[in-house]
């Protein structure tokens, strides 16, 4: 279990992406403590483009699932929350993924599982949450209590090397 006094950099470098929850529901405490973490992320011009949607109940959540080509995970979350954003400026598909990775990362730090999904049919997801034509969705993210045990392995991730440009291409 993670500690919610994990350092910035070992929060980073543990967090994994989590499919497969187990039957339990986060406190509402601590959803409103991944919510916060969320709301907090910076924004340009301190816009904060961001509007999170809840979805808790069972049935939305199974039915939420449909509008995401890989989506499956989301059925057996404990919630998922859906950014929206104005759309209207560059920044906001940005901030929407600053807010979303504090979301993630306070989830982490408190024991909690998260991914991201893309609601691929975002016209029958807007349908489906009621969400307003000046609004789109940016991000869904399911969250739960991991099931089984975290892999501790290595990420598999290209080498800094491979990545890293100085000065030019």
């Amino acid at each position: 279990m993670i500690t919610a006094m994990m350092d910035a950099l070992k929060c980073i470098y543990s967090k994994r992406e989590v499919r497969d929850f187990l039957d339990k529901e986060v406190p509402e405490d601590v959803i409103i403590r991944i919510l916060e973490a969320g709301r907090l992320a910076g924004s340009a011009k301190n816009r904060q483009p961001w509007d999170f949607i809840l979805v808790k109940d069972r049935q939305r959540l199974r039915e939420l699932s449909r509008f995401g080509n890989h989506a499956e995970h989301v059925k057996k979350a404990s919630f998922a929350v859906v950014i929206t954003v104005r759309g209207d400026y560059f920044q906001d598909p940005f901030d929407a993924g600053r807010a979303a990775q504090n979301m993630m990362l306070a989830a982490h730090t408190l024991g909690v599982g998260s991914c991201p999904v893309t609601l691929h049919d975002e016209e029958g997801a807007r349908s489906f949450l009621e969400v307003p034509e000046d609004r789109r969705i940016q991000v869904c993210i399911a969250f739960g209590y991991p099931r089984g045990v975290e892999r501790r392995g290595k990420v598999r991730r290209k080498p800094l090397e491979e990545v890293l440009h100085r000065e030019r291409w």
